[in-house]
């Protein structure tokens, strides 16, 4: 009985090349530089067996195999053995490769918030302590404050809302070839068409996430500009996608909305206090910017042991927070 094969594809930015691999269920493979490694990366920073990659219950998992010079998951350094799950636009750096993340077939089952996960969100979006387990499971708490009749939270609302998303669609638009100010003012209208509509809005996770439905707004938005401009099809003449080009558009969208959700989890863990300001410098440094934790150990007078641990419990933190948001939003 022939099993069926999921695609797994990195496509590596300085080369503009792909690499990819056909996996079968619970199959595990390796990823660096040697001959034979079943995704090859041709690099003198990568080690010869540098990462492994393994499809599980329909979920890739990235795990570092003790390489020289680091596996980071979305600027998130991975310790030697340590395994973490990775979706469509995800970033990934194999010593000096980076790569970002393709799952043609999609990125498989959604994961269950965790509790740190979900008191996080609370902090966040002002949700009492009563709120339905289902509305961080199933719908976007943001969203439902959108629609609240009381005047107070439906400004604060907005201002999350503005916060989150504009800082998304300019980046894209940007890629499209808009200037700062045409990507301002694209994302300005976005939000403003979603204000008008937001009095009949009904976020239903079971028609369609809210990713795919803001990324169909903001295309909307730069067709109509570019048709006011004679059918010109993109704004610049440096742009990166023609936002025609529906296969191009999903991966640059892709790409995107990780960096945002990236950037919204770690605000909002930082944010939550479940941490010192010291471990947080500690998975700063350490975790995100590659300092060897002998010298952040001696910077911050903390042993190398608890330089790593703080790393790991925050960096768990984190990607809790990211599985939470891409849970809700899409």
């Amino acid at each position: 009985m022939n099993q069926s094969k999921v695609r797994f594809e990195l496509q590596l930015q300085s080369k503009e090349l792909v690499v990819g691999h056909d996996f079968l269920p619970d199959e595990e493979i390796v990823i660096g530089r040697e001959e034979d490694a079943a995704m090859r990366l041709v690099d003198d920073a990568v080690s010869r067996r540098h990462a492994a990659v393994r499809l599980a219950g329909g979920k890739f998992l990235l795990r570092d195999l003790g390489s020289r010079s680091g596996t980071n998951l979305n600027w998130i350094r991975l310790e030697d053995g340590e395994s973490a799950r990775v979706r469509s636009g995800d970033r990934i750096r194999f010593g000096s490769t980076e790569a970002i993340v393709r799952l043609p077939g999609g990125d498989g089952p959604p994961e269950e918030p965790t509790p740190d996960a979900k008191e996080i969100s609370k902090a966040e979006s002002g949700v009492g302590a009563r709120a339905e387990v289902d509305d961080f499971k199933t719908r976007g708490s943001l969203l439902l404050r959108l629609n609240a009749s009381g005047t107070l939270e439906r400004e604060i609302g907005w201002r999350d809302f503005y916060d989150r998303y504009v800082p998304l669609i300019k980046g894209f638009a940007g890629r499209a070839g808009a200037g700062g100010e045409e990507a301002e003012d694209i994302a300005h209208e976005v939000v403003a068409n979603f204000f008008r509509a937001s009095h009949r809005f009904e976020y239903d996770a079971d028609s369609g996430r809210f990713r795919g439905y803001l990324k169909a707004a903001t295309l909307n938005a730069m067709r109509a500009r570019w048709r006011k401009r004679g059918d010109r099809v993109n704004f610049g003449e440096h742009d990166e996608i023609a936002i025609d080009d529906s296969g191009r558009i999903e991966d640059v969208w892709a790409q995107e909305w990780t960096r945002s959700v990236i950037e919204r989890a770690l605000d909002a863990v930082r944010a939550s206090g479940k941490q010192s300001e010291q471990s947080w410098e500690a998975f700063d440094l350490y975790g995100r910017r590659g300092v060897p934790a002998v010298e952040v150990a001696k910077r911050l007078s903390m042993s190398p042991e608890a330089i790593r641990q703080a790393k790991s419990r925050i960096a768990r933190q984190v990607r809790a927070e990211i599985e939470r948001i891409r849970a809700e939003e899409g």
